[in-house]
């Protein structure tokens, strides 16, 4: 509810260094479809990204995200509620989803050239 959508919000200001600026929230819902689909790796627009899983992986097969990073490819773990953030250098991707329904809220701080939604 309000409590846990201010918590949220507390949380991604935390990641921006505290900054009092508006961001964009979306709902994503993204369903397997024929042999499935994957994202490819890419960085992101937004300077910052806060993503929070709304179902639990075992609700779909593949869908996971991926990040690559000096160390290699980092697989996070993405149970419902939990939350990941990035920056805008961080390439990441989606490994192909076949099965099911996936549910996600994200956090964007956009750059302040960025067009925005009337």
């Amino acid at each position: 509810g309000e409590a846990a959508a201010r918590r949220l919000d507390a949380l991604f200001r935390r990641f921006a260094g505290g900054e009092e600026k508006e961001c964009t929230v979306k709902i994503r819902r993204v369903e397997a479809v024929g042999g499935g689909r994957c994202i490819n790796f890419h960085t992101d627009v937004s300077r910052r990204t806060m993503q929070v899983p709304l179902n639990n992986e075992s609700d779909y097969d593949g869908g996971r995200l991926v990040f690559a990073t000096k160390e290699g490819l980092v697989w996070p773990s993405r149970k419902a509620g939990s939350a990941t953030l990035h920056d805008s250098s961080i390439a990441h991707g989606v490994s192909l989803h076949t099965r099911g329904v996936r549910y996600s809220l994200f956090f964007l701080d956009s750059p302040a050239d960025a067009p925005r939604a009337a």
